[in-house]
């Protein structure tokens, strides 16, 4: 399966391992509740789901990686302990608490979450002389005599021998004791998680026209060659800074994350173009609505691949756009509740800029605690609130900050504004140049797909895009019916 379906598994087991009956037991005996043993080739996006995972469904999460872990540290260290048996005294070897449940117990006293998931990457590559101690672990969920204490639901990971030559494949009785996912790659199901993330458009526009290339793990002549999901992730993170600081982008970059000489010139060459197609189409002026019969013409005559990277471009630019008036939406949101909840302690005489510093150092703490994805709207909201600090004006500092959250909001409308009419500005664009045709397709549909374009219309709206995906799908429907016709031989 795909790493969306995997990971759609493993929250499926984990809300079933969780269950609890009216006594407020686990329903599941933890003897039954089998780890979960993720197998995939390096680089599908194993470990980064976990904590998807976890930041959804309120959990904690310990990684551990346990290529490194001897059968000391993961048992811990034998010591030699004082017993009474039948009346008379011995001295019988315990053990230390093993590291990985005393991490376990470290998260939960430091996140408050007395339920989580332990990860256990690597799993199949452990030494010979930890085996043992694993087998009875899956099992049992204990080592060296500690258990993982209830509420923890164990998911481990490894790699096929093929990909890894560290790994020692698993025997009859310890596969018995997993609930195996086996995960495969999968261009859709990544450009989904993509969208969300993210990713450089010039990666996203690139896969969608050389799908082939989203995945290459192979031996060749010159050797192993890689390429992951993980390394276009990298690629487009590092793509994202030389675009900040005016660094070059070649073939020497793109070799040093996609390992595979053919692939990376490819994409290093498709770069270069795509950044030319940004000026030599002036996408800027093509979402203020100016564009001429050259420009339409120009993109007609383009071949295919030409036209996708355009359709990209354009979604980049707006997609940017939504990003910032929903990221605002959602500080100003926190900021609006806040003022409400210490109405009361600000709405008297005192220094409204020493009443901002208070505030933002709680968003700061909220901040820290807070899923990752939800961290941006945090570090928007104090990106606002520094511009506030020489606007701070009113007879009390509630006045003042309410004066400012008013401005802000004034300022958002405005974007959004702008930002619904760059988007029909772009739909009537493609709908003028290439009409219900493919192109206007891939925008539509990726506007209905991706994390950022859904949240901005499900909050601002967009006639244009509403009337495109309706008259789309009116257009894709009566195709269909003359299709149908056709075939019964009517007409």
């Amino acid at each position: 399966m795909d790493i969306a379906s995997a990971k759609q598994q493993i929250k499926n087991t984990v809300q079933i391992y969780l269950q609890k009956d009216a006594l407020g037991r686990y329903r599941l005996p933890l003897v039954h509740q089998r780890p979960i043993f993720l197998l995939g080739a390096p680089g599908l996006g194993k470990t980064a789901i976990m904590q998807q995972v976890a930041d959804e469904m309120g959990l904690g999460l310990v990684s551990y990686s346990m290529t490194h872990h001897t059968r000391q540290s993961a048992l811990g260290l034998p010591v030699i302990v004082e017993k009474e048996y039948g009346g008379k005294h011995y001295q019988v070897s315990e053990y230390t608490m093993s590291e990985i449940i005393a991490s376990v117990y470290d998260c939960m006293r430091t996140t408050g979450k007395t339920q989580g998931i332990l990860f256990l990457d690597e799993i199949n590559c452990v030494s010979e002389t930890l085996s043992p101690a694993m087998l009875l672990f899956l099992q049992y969920k204990v080592f060296g005599g500690h258990q993982i204490p209830e509420g923890w639901v164990v998911v481990t990971a490894g790699n096929p021998p093929r990909f890894n030559k560290s790994v020692r494949e698993f025997d009859a009785a310890t596969r018995d004791r997993l609930k195996v996912i086996e995960v495969e790659p999968s261009y859709e199901a990544w450009k989904a998680y993509a969208l969300e993330h993210g990713v450089s458009r010039s990666v996203i526009s690139y896969l969608d026209i050389r799908p082939e290339d989203f995945y290459k793990v192979e031996t060749t002549v010159d050797g192993l060659t890689v390429v992951t999901p993980r390394a276009w992730e990298d690629l487009s993170e590092i793509l994202q800074y030389h675009e900040e600081l005016g660094l070059a982008v070649s073939e020497e970059l793109t070799t040093q994350y996609l390992q595979n000489k053919q692939v990376a010139r490819n994409f290093a060459i498709y770069y270069e173009l795509y950044q030319k197609y940004r000026q030599a189409y002036n996408i800027d002026a093509i979402l203020q609505g100016v564009w001429d019969e050259d420009v339409l013409t120009q993109a007609r005559s383009a071949k295919m691949d030409e036209r996708m990277s355009l359709v990209s471009l354009l979604l980049e630019a707006v997609f940017l756009q939504m990003e910032r008036c929903t990221l605002r939406h959602d500080a100003l949101r926190l900021i609006v509740a806040a003022l409400k909840a210490q109405r009361g302690t600000l709405d008297v005489p005192g220094d409204a800029l020493t009443a901002l510093a208070g505030l933002e150092d709680n968003w700061r703490a909220e901040a820290n605690k807070a899923p990752s994805a939800r961290q941006k709207v945090y570090l928007d909201l104090l990106s606002l609130t520094a511009q506030w600090h020489g606007e701070l004006s009113g007879s009390t500092p509630f006045s003042a900050l309410k004066a400012c959250y008013q401005r802000s909001v004034a300022d958002l409308q405005a974007e959004v504004a702008e930002t619904q009419k760059k988007l029909g500005d772009l739909l009537r664009f493609l709908q003028e140049a290439f009409g219900k045709g493919t192109e206007l397709s891939m925008a539509v549909n990726d506007l209905t797909v991706a994390p950022v374009a859904t949240a901005f219309l499900g909050q601002f709206l967009s006639t244009d895009y509403f009337a495109a995906s309706r008259d789309l799908l009116l257009h894709r429907q009566s195709e269909q019916l003359l299709h149908q016709i056709d075939l019964t031989g009517l007409v």
